[in-house]
């Protein structure tokens, strides 16, 4: 994708190499490996990231989402490479808050990782 900034690009190099493969390369969660998976991996392009928030995110990809295939990241990734895959899954995909959304935007497990 042109047009990104530092953080962007590094979090497109990182989504790519680690996240793509469950989520696909472009976010939709559609990949022949998704299949596989239930829940299926969350659509990063769609209304299930509506009243996503960064700190939200973050703490998804931290820790993991109970109930799903999503594993924890932090043994894998530092803090500063985790802002960069939101800031690159904010600008491609679907737009992240920087600021909590209502407590409507609780953690649903219901939906894939």
């Amino acid at each position: 994708m042109s047009g990104l900034s530092k953080q962007e690009s590094k979090g497109e190099a990182i989504y790519q190499k680690n996240c793509a493969f469950c989520h696909a390369h472009d976010g939709t969660g559609r990949n022949w490996f998704g299949a596989f998976l239930h829940p299926h991996p969350r659509n990063l392009t769609g209304s299930e990231m509506d009243g996503m928030t960064w700190d939200r995110l973050k703490e998804i990809i931290k820790q993991g989402l109970p109930g799903s295939s999503m594993s924890a990241w932090k043994s894998v990734l530092s803090d500063d490479e985790m802002d960069a895959v939101i800031a690159y899954i904010s600008r491609a995909f679907h737009p992240i808050a920087k600021k909590p959304a209502s407590r409507r935007a609780s953690i649903d497990t219901s939906a894939g990782g």
